[in-house]
């Protein structure tokens, strides 16, 4: 067993070790804090983002298990079964909990179901790691955290502290394992890999806008969402470069045009639209 198969593995025996029983935590929730107590206007908030959260764990759900079944490697397969099991007791939880708010949605917003359709049909494993492990759950991780900082509903932030710890070895896959995928990649291949994630990106940066409002009614500012996602999407990104051993391609390319996005749309101060773009142009030029 190389090296890298057995950090790879270790992540399957980390899942097993730290194995949580969601019915029965979630109920310990319930008896420390009491039911959800808060404003019709927060518990929409949540329903609509956290809906897209259910809708994210029940895709990872499915991805990983696709995952398992179709990697050829045995420390690979082991650590995407660990992370199926944590998606199933991720999607049952959420969902649980947002009855407890009164409503599990049963669609979410164009572009996050865009975005999550275009992983669960990926055509090559090197898709689906990317996708799932790169882009979904660095954007989970970070919804997590500033949820739970505002504390909007305790027993939430004390189920997203539990998700956190699993989110972050899925995380964990894709960077060290994805490496050995693209190793075996054609260039055209790898290009159109690049194409893809790009316009993922340009979909899960939808999704962001379209929930400016329920971020707003949690006194959640839109444009920190956007700079911690950055944040951990590029934290992500260099450890893949790490394990590649070199610059991700298109990586500083793709994050000049996110940046100018982002200053369009969720910009530092109210200024007129031509400062605005004035403004994105040189965030974008000087990176």
């Amino acid at each position: 067993m190389t090296e890298l198969d057995t950090k790879i593995e270790q992540l399957y025996h980390k899942g097993q070790k730290n194995i949580w029983d969601g019915k029965e935590f979630l109920q310990e929730c319930i008896e420390k804090h009491g039911t959800p107590n808060m404003s019709d206007d927060d518990a929409q908030a949540l329903q609509n983002i956290f809906g897209i959260i259910l809708w994210g764990e029940l895709a990872a759900w499915k991805i990983s298990s696709a995952l398992a079944f179709t990697l050829d490697n045995d420390a690979a397969r082991m650590a995407a079964t660990s992370q199926a099991h944590d998606e199933a007791r991720h999607y049952y939880v959420m969902r649980d909990y947002l009855e407890l708010l009164g409503h599990v949605p049963d669609k979410i917003e164009k572009n996050a179901e865009e975005f999550l359709g275009s992983i669960l049909e990926a055509d090559t494993v090197a898709k689906m790691l990317l996708g799932m492990q790169l882009m979904v759950e660095p954007m989970a991780l970070t919804l997590f955290k500033l949820v739970r900082e505002k504390n909007v509903d305790p027993i939430l932030s004390d189920l997203l502290v539990m998700y956190e710890r699993d989110e972050a070895r899925h995380v964990a896959l894709g960077t060290m394992y994805l490496p050995k995928v693209l190793s075996q990649m054609s260039t055209v291949q790898k290009v159109e890999l690049i194409v893809w994630q790009f316009f993922g990106y340009m979909k899960q940066f939808e999704m962001l806008r379209s929930l400016k409002d329920d971020f707003t009614a949690l006194g959640i500012a839109p444009r920190d969402v956007f700079a911690l996602a950055r944040k951990k999407q590029l934290k992500a990104m260099e450890l893949l470069s790490e394990e590649l051993g070199e610059r991700y391609p298109f990586m500083d390319t793709m994050l000049r045009i996110i940046d100018f996005r982002n200053e369009i749309s969720f910009p530092e101060s109210d200024s007129g639209y031509i400062d605005r773009v004035r403004n994105a142009v040189r965030v974008a030029v000087n990176g």
